[in-house]
C-alpha cells in the first residue's frame, strides 16, 4: 500500500513540483531521478574526475574497520580504489541510537539504489553513509522518541555538553550517563524474547568513553553488516586534508558560494519557491574549528572569527587552510560540496528538507567545478503493527487522515457517541430559544428602549450556557466511550506522534526488541526502490 507523497503534511511546494512536475524545477538541479540517462551522464562525469582515490580507500579502511565492518564493506572501499566505482551517498547527524527512523530508511535506500544501478549495467556503485560528525546542534541528537510500555509517548535522554558552546559531535565523548540512559530504556520497553540480545548490542555500541560517532557508526554497521554499507567520518584529519581545496577557495575568493546561492535564490523566489538556507554575505560558509566551532565573517581588516573574537588576515588564513584544513569544517550550504569533493558521486539521497535546500546548490557547484550529484528522494515509510491497523479499520480512518485531521479525531469520535436523538432535541431546542428570544427582545425593546442592550446581554448570556451544557455532554460521552478514545489516541501517537510523520520521530530499537533482528530483513523486503510514494508497511 502507498500513499501520494502529496498527501504528506507540510509539504514544501518546491518538493511537490520536484516529484509531479520536474520541468519546472529542472534548472536548479542535475537531472530527474526517474531518468536513468541522468545517472548514466552523471557516472561518465565522476570517473572522468580526479580523485586522490587510493588514500581517500585508506581512510575509509581504518575507519571501517575500527567499527567492525565485514568483508563486503571493505570489498566495496578496494572497488572505489581500484575499479572507479562511484557513491550513491546518504548521511545524517549522528543521532543516539541512530536516530529517527529515517535515518535507517536514508541508508536503506543508498544500498538499494546502488545495488539497481548495478544490475541495469551502468557502471559499478558502492552505497556511502556520511556522518555528519561536524554538526553540533546536539539538542537534535541527544535523545530518541519512543511509545512506553503503556503506549505513552516518552522521551530518553542522554546528557551532552551545553549547545551553546557550539561543540561538534565529533568531540562528544559519552558519559557514564549512557549506562543510565541505557536502563532507562529497559525500564520502559515491553519485555520480549528479542530484548536481552538487542539491549547488549547497543550497550555493546554505546560505550561510555567512546565518541557519539564511533557509537553511531558500530550500531548501524551491525544494523546494515551484510550491506557492504560504507561509512564515512567527515571530521577525520585525513578527509579535511583531501578536501582543503574547498576551504581555501571559499577563503580566498571571500566565499564564491554565498554568491552563486544569493544569485539561485532569487531565480528561485522569482519562480515562486522559497529559499532553505539564509545567507548572508559577509559571512563564509566554512567554520573555523578551534574552541567549537566558530563563525567567519570579512571586515576591513580581514577575516574576524567569532567567539571569542579573534582576527586574521587573509593570507594566514589561507597559510591555516592549506596546513591545518582540520581546523575548518563546511556549514549547511557547503556540506554536501565538500562531500563530494572528497567522492565519486553519481547521487545522493535526501529527504524532503534536502531535496529543497539542494535547489539553492547548482550554482555553487558549477562555481567549484564539481557535478552536481543527482538528487534522489529517499524512501519515505510509515509502519502500520497489527493492532493499529485494526483500530483504522474499526473507525474507517485512513492514515492521511491522521495526519490531517489529528486535533479532531477524538473530539469527533465522542460526538458521534452522542445519540442522534439527543443532536435532533438539542438543535430544536437551540432553535426555539434563539426564535422565542428574537421576539422577546423585540418587545423589551418596544417597551423600553433602554433594556435593548440588556436584553442582548442576557441572550448572550443564556448561549454561553447552553454551550457549557453542550460540554458537559460532550464530556459524558467522551467518558462513556472511553475506550474508543484511548485507541483512537493510540493510533495518533503511532501515526502522528507529536504531530509529526512517525519516521522523523521514532527510533527502531523498540521495533528491534519487539519483532528481532529480523525486522530489518522485513523492513528491507518491504521497501521498493522503484517505488516512489510513501510506503505502508504492515506488521502482524
Amino acid at each position: 500500500m502507498t500513499i501520494p507523497i502529496k498527501d504528506l503534511p507540510r509539504l514544501p511546494r518546491l518538493v511537490h513540483d520536484y516529484f509531479y512536475d520536474y520541468g519546472k524545477v529542472d534548472e536548479f538541479y542535475n537531472g530527474d531521478f526517474r531518468d536513468f540517462a541522468a545517472f548514466e551522464r552523471q557516472t561518465e562525469r565522476v570517473i572522468a574526475r580526479p580523485l586522490p582515490r587510493k588514500l581517500l580507500a585508506e581512510v575509509l579502511i581504518e575507519q571501517n574497520q575500527s567499527y567492525g565492518c565485514g568483508s563486503r564493506t571493505l570489498g566495496h572501499i578496494q572497488k572505489i580504489a581500484e575499479e572507479k566505482a562511484c557513491a550513491i551517498v546518504t548521511g545524517q547527524q549522528v543521532g543516539l541510537f541512530s536516530g529517527p527512523l529515517y535515518t535507517i530508511y536514508k541508508a536503506l535506500t543508498a544500498i538499494k539504489l546502488a545495488e539497481d544501478l548495478n544490475r541495469r549495467g551502468l557502471g559499478s556503485y558502492v552505497p556511502v553513509f556520511w556522518l555528519a560528525s561536524d554538526d553540533h546542534d546536539l539538542s537534535e541528537i541527544d535523545h530518541i522518541v519512543l511509545l512506553d510500555k503503556d503506549r505513552r509517548l516518552e522521551n530518553v535522554r542522554c546528557p551532552m555538553p551545553s549547545g551553546d558552546a557550539k561543540i561538534p559531535a565529533s568531540n562528544v565523548i559519552l558519559p557514564p550517563d549512557i549506562l543510565d540512559c541505557l536502563r532507562r530504556l529497559v525500564d520502559v520497553t515491553r519485555d520480549s524474547e528479542f530484548k536481552a540480545g538487542i539491549i547488549e548490542q547497543l550497550a555493546d555500541a554505546y560505550r561510555s568513553g567512546r565518541s557519539m560517532v564511533e557509537a553511531f557508526a558500530r550500531w548501524m554497521t551491525r544494523l546494515f553488516a551484510s550491506s557492504g554499507l560504507i561509512f564515512m567520518d567527515a571530521g577525520h584529519p585525513g578527509l579535511k586534508a583531501l578536501g582543503r581545496d574547498v576551504f581555501y577557495r571559499e577563503i580566498a575568493e571571500e566565499s564564491p558560494s554565498t554568491e552563486a546561492a544569493l544569485a539561485t535564490s532569487e531565480k528561485l523566489r522569482q519562480a515562486g519557491y522559497d529559499e532553505q538556507i539564509h545567507l548572508h554575505d559577509r559571512i563564509l560558509n566554512i567554520f573555523y574549528a578551534e574552541q567549537g566551532r566558530r563563525t567567519i565573517q570579512r571586515n576591513a581588516a580581514g577575516f574576524e572569527i567569532k567567539d571569542p573574537p579573534q582576527t586574521f588576515q587573509k593570507e594566514k588564513l589561507l597559510a591555516l587552510a592549506t596546513d591545518k584544513p582540520f581546523l575548518f569544517s563546511p556549514n549547511v550550504l557547503l556540506r554536501p560540496l565538500y562531500q563530494d569533493a572528497l567522492l565519486p558521486t553519481v547521487a545522493y539521497i535526501g529527504g524532503p528538507g534536502e531535496i529543497a535546500y539542494f535547489a539553492q546548490m547548482k550554482g555553487v557547484y558549477d562555481r567549484f567545478e564539481l557535478p552536481m550529484p543527482v538528487i534522489y528522494p529517499r524512501k519515505s515509510v510509515t509502519i502500520v503493527e497489527k493492532k493499529i491497523g485494526h483500530i483504522l479499520k474499526k473507525y474507517d480512518l485512513q492514515i492521511p487522515e491522521i495526519w490531517s485531521k489529528a486535533d479532531h479525531i477524538i473530539p469527533e469520535a465522542a460526538k458521534d457517541a452522542i445519540p442522534e436523538s439527543m443532536n435532533a432535541a438539542l438543535r430544536l431546542a437551540l432553535s426555539h430559544l434563539d426564535q422565542d428570544f428574537e421576539s422577546l427582545a423585540r418587545e423589551i425593546a418596544a417597551f423600553e428602549p433602554t433594556l435593548k442592550n440588556s436584553a442582548g446581554l442576557a441572550q448572550g448570556r443564556m448561549r454561553q450556557q447552553w454551550s457549557f451544557l453542550e460540554k458537559k455532554i460532550l464530556q459524558a460521552a467522551k467518558k462513556r466511550n472511553e475506550i474508543a478514545v484511548q485507541q483512537l489516541r493510540q493510533a495518533i501517537d503511532n501515526l502522528y506522534p507529536n504531530r509529526n510523520l512517525q519516521e522523523r520521530v521514532f527510533n527502531i530499537v523498540p521495533y528491534l526488541i519487539k519483532y528481532g533482528p529480523a525486522f530489518m530483513d522485513k523492513l528491507d523486503q518491504a521497501v521498493k526502490i522503484d517505488e516512489y510514494d510513501h510506503q505502508i508497511m504492515t506488521m502482524g
